[in-house]
């Protein structure tokens, strides 16, 4: 946890004003995307992974991403997350273009502005549920005692407040997805991105999961994001998009999907 302490040096004003979104402004996009293009070379090859993507997505909007292996899906939920920079074009979380950050700056947005939950869980698997909740607010600087409490309560709102002192692998998959999420949410974030958050997981324990990330934005506002090909997660989303071949071909409603028997024939 030492480790964790050592806090990058920021600049606290300059990000203060970078987040600062003027009064003028009536509810800007919580993420916004202009024409973005990412480019992989190597000596030999290179791979255009985005080609022109273009979205806004609103305050408190439960999105979902579609799109077949090599699409470009990832590449445009890393864009959005903050987790790369695009080749060219322009990415706005809270209205900061991300170009604009260096590496600390960018790693201090992210902390205090999104959370991530992963596939595969991704926890420390020598940590306990509630060490696990409680480190990404030993990076943003908690004291101990504030992130015991804190962590304490997000592991009660995702159901394993009776579970505080177990390690991952003493938890089923849906617990430990449900660890994932309270990590997710430690440092408060107003964005919550999800990568295929129930494909490792049986109907039920995936739809508990859903419900979940619903309350989220149903009672927090959050917005939640999720590259997910789960029909039920598509029916919850306020809106479906679908990215081929790195450009975003199609919007929908799940209204719109179901009306077409759950699938999208291009």
């Amino acid at each position: 946890m030492i480790a964790a302490r050592r806090k990058a040096k920021i600049d606290q004003k300059r990000m203060a004003q970078l987040l600062d979104v003027p009064a003028t402004v009536a509810q800007p996009p919580a993420i916004r995307a202009v024409d973005v293009h990412k480019v992989y070379r190597t000596r030999h090859t290179e791979y255009h992974a985005l080609r022109g993507a273009t979205l806004d997505v609103a305050r408190g909007e439960f999105l979902s991403i579609m799109g077949p292996s090599g699409s470009g899906k990832s590449t445009l939920f890393n864009m959005i997350g903050g987790l790369g920079k695009p080749t060219s074009g322009k990415v706005f979380i809270d209205e900061v273009d991300v170009a604009h950050l260096d590496h600390n700056e960018l790693a201090w947005l992210r902390c205090r502005k999104i959370g991530y939950i992963f596939q595969s869980y991704n926890l420390i698997q020598v940590m306990t549920c509630l060490e696990n909740v409680m480190l990404p607010m030993a990076f943003a600087g908690l004291d101990s005692d504030r992130a015991r409490e804190k962590a304490l309560l997000l592991l009660e709102l995702v159901g394993l407040g009776h579970r505080p002192l177990h390690r991952p692998a003493e938890l089923s998959g849906g617990q430990q997805q449900r660890c994932a999420i309270a990590r997710a949410l430690a440092n408060s974030p107003s964005i919550v991105l999800a990568d295929e958050p129930t494909a490792n997981l049986d109907q039920k324990t995936g739809g508990e999961m859903i419900e979940l990330l619903c309350r989220l934005r149903d009672e927090l506002g959050v917005t939640v994001i999720s590259a997910t090909h789960d029909p039920k997660m598509l029916m919850r989303s306020d809106r479906v998009l679908w990215i081929a071949d790195g450009k975003i071909v199609r919007s929908c409603t799940p209204a719109e999907l179901k009306a077409e028997g759950g699938g999208h024939h291009g």
